[in-house]
């Protein structure tokens, strides 16, 4: 027997198994956090579960790749990268500052680390298909590939040698299992009735099944069947979307992939003359902003307040408004490169760069000034996880508008970085929440 045969085998019968773990563990994360697993009769706490599903996951999904494509060379270096963070962010979930948060990470690390890992992203490699490499893994492939657990059971078909052999009909044992149940059921039903009748038999029984029924019900075995049930279909899912994933040779994906080059070129019909003007008030509007708030802004890099004002009313004070502004301004840029005209190559004008510079270094300033309030107020009154995640978040947007400056002047997509930049960053401010906590 061959490697691919096995890992096929092995990829099957784990599904399900994983598929029962993964909803054990959002039953954990949406029920006590005290819980625990119980294990040589101690209790392993339940924040650990989340890394190690996301090395379950991994582990599954190199076998069914390997056994559906055929392989046995080294995962590439990208894909092991997206395998780390699928781990990190399953570890977040214990030492950062929101667990939600770290479980919708680790899901968005493990859809693309599949894509990844089988070459089938829709860009060749992380762009600005993002979104949509996430939406062709979490929908297309998962369902599409729902048969796969019924048609991967044919791995367990012994294979004739022989071709030309007598094909002798095989021993159907489904027939033996109803006939053994119905008997069970019915042996069941007749000591129930014995009993009834003799008390002798009944405290026997009781004495034997007693402490039995008292164990089932510590097990909560209505849950563990609820839990049975609900893992079926998401065994059918997780493995869909493996298995289909591994099956593919990037075919479909370039197909899609220029069909949405070919729809976002249909787009551009945006002449220049409005996208100066549009992206020339939004300039104009935040240099006027910033010539009449500018002493009230620098007080906290200076660490003073206005007369009148708590340092906590000062510093929560325009934060959030000031990083929807950062997001306003992503959202600018977004519909001035999917609708504004450029040139045979791709490339806007100099005055259409001149303005999105500028709009951008305004949101690196925006950013700059919420880190310099949010800072005043981490200095005074300590930590807590939103103020942890709100750092993450102006950092994030702060990086993107970077990004975005060196990507119109140099005329060479940054996304990628950005992408990394969040993922990474995301994992460190984590890690340091955690180390926060620990030195209280």
């Amino acid at each position: 027997m061959d490697n691919k045969v096995i890992f096929q085998r092995l990829g099957v019968l784990l599904a399900y198994p994983l598929a029962y773990a993964y909803i054990r563990l959002v039953s954990f994360a949406i029920g006590d956090s005290d819980m625990g697993i119980s294990i040589f009769g101690g209790k392993l706490n339940v924040a650990i579960t989340f890394p190690i599903f996301a090395i379950l996951f991994i582990a599954f999904n190199e076998l069914v790749r390997r056994g559906r494509r055929g392989i046995s060379g080294p995962v590439s270096k990208e894909t092991v990268f997206w395998y780390v963070m699928t781990f990190l962010a399953g570890l977040t979930a214990t030492v950062g500052p929101n667990t939600e948060l770290s479980l919708f990470g680790m899901h968005l690390c493990a859809v693309y680390s599949v894509l990844i890992s089988n070459d089938i992203l829709l860009g060749g490699k992380t762009s600005g298909f993002i979104p949509a490499d996430l939406i062709h893994g979490f929908y297309v492939k998962s369902f599409a590939g729902f048969p796969n657990f019924i048609i991967d059971w044919g791995s367990f078909k012994k294979q004739s040698e022989d071709p030309e052999a007598e094909v002798t009909k095989k021993k159907n044992p489904a027939g033996a299992i109803i006939f053994i149940v119905i008997m069970v059921v019915l042996l069941l039903i007749s000591v129930s009735l014995m009993s009834s009748i003799d008390e002798d038999i009944s405290r026997f029984f009781d004495s034997i099944f007693g402490d039995l029924l008292d164990y089932f019900r510590e097990l909560e075995v209505e849950e563990i069947t609820l839990r049975a049930i609900l893992a079926i279909p998401v065994c059918f899912y997780l493995y869909g979307l493996i298995s289909r994933s591994a099956k593919s040779d990037g075919a479909r994906e370039k197909r899609v992939a220029s069909w949405l080059l070919n729809i976002r070129g249909k787009g551009k019909t945006v002449s220049s003359s409005i996208v100066y003007a549009a992206a020339g008030v939004f300039v104009l509007a935040y240099v006027l902003f910033f010539i009449k708030r500018l002493t009230y802004m620098l007080g906290g890099f200076m660490g003073q307040v206005p007369d009148g004002l708590l340092v906590s009313h000062y510093a929560r004070e325009g934060f959030f408004e000031l990083v929807g502004i950062m997001a306003v301004n992503m959202c600018v840029y977004l519909a001035i490169i999917l609708l504004g005209k450029t040139d045979s190559e791709g490339h806007f004008a100099l005055p259409s760069k001149i303005l999105v510079t500028l709009l951008m270094a305004e949101s690196i300033i925006f950013a700059v000034i919420a880190m310099s309030k949010l800072g005043l107020y981490y200095s005074i009154y300590g930590y807590t996880p939103k103020r942890i995640l709100a750092m993450w978040a102006t950092l994030a947007l702060g990086f993107a508008a970077a990004m975005t400056v060196a990507t119109v002047n140099r005329g060479k997509p940054h996304f990628r970085a950005g992408v990394l930049f969040t993922s990474v960053s995301y994992i460190a401010i984590c890690i340091l929440s955690g180390i926060l906590v620990v030195i209280g």
